[in-house]
């Protein structure tokens, strides 16, 4: 198993490090923290898709890479990664809360979020989500990396098929 989610992302890195990109994906990265009982969530997205998008649904221009940033560009990619990745613990749709943004980082043309998820006491069941780009993209794909306890597995999610649910 551990091979299938090195060559998903071997695979994933090579075409996000292209700058003409004919491939529409994402990397999603979920670590349970037992420590802090948190997932540690890491998304890495094409800069210029992301832009876009942000560009379509809100007519604005978050300028990422430019001296004359957005000065709240982070509330746009905080609304827009808590609209479109959403983790749902025991069916509860209360448990959907907000992920906690915690930095973005800019990297050859590559938009790095990071963002924590506090879990609650008992967790059965976790569901994730993922939408991203696929409002933007027909064809985009969301590669979601899970780890959590003993489990560790890569889930390939599009417009067809958009979350996974893994027993506890």
């Amino acid at each position: 198993m551990r091979l299938i989610i090195l060559n998903i992302i071997v695979i994933a890195f090579i075409l996000m490090s292209n700058a003409m990109h004919p491939v529409h994906v994402s990397v999603t990265n979920i670590d349970f923290n037992p420590k802090q009982k948190a997932f540690n969530i890491s998304i890495k997205l094409f800069l210029d898709d992301f832009q876009g998008v942000i560009l379509k649904n809100n007519n604005v221009d978050l300028n990422l890479e430019k001296p004359n940033v957005l000065p709240d560009a982070d509330d746009y990619i905080k609304n827009y990664i808590q609209n479109n990745v959403k983790i749902t613990i025991n069916n509860s749709k209360f448990s959907q809360k907000k992920m906690k943004f915690i930095r973005k980082e800019i990297s050859e043309g590559a938009l790095w979020l990071y963002f924590t998820y506090q879990l609650p006491g008992k967790i059965e069941t976790i569901q994730v989500e993922n939408n991203l780009l696929n409002d933007y993209y027909p064809d985009m794909t969301n590669l979601v990396i899970m780890k959590y306890k003993e489990l560790e597995n890569g889930y390939t999610l599009n417009k067809h098929n958009t979350f996974f649910k893994i027993p506890s």
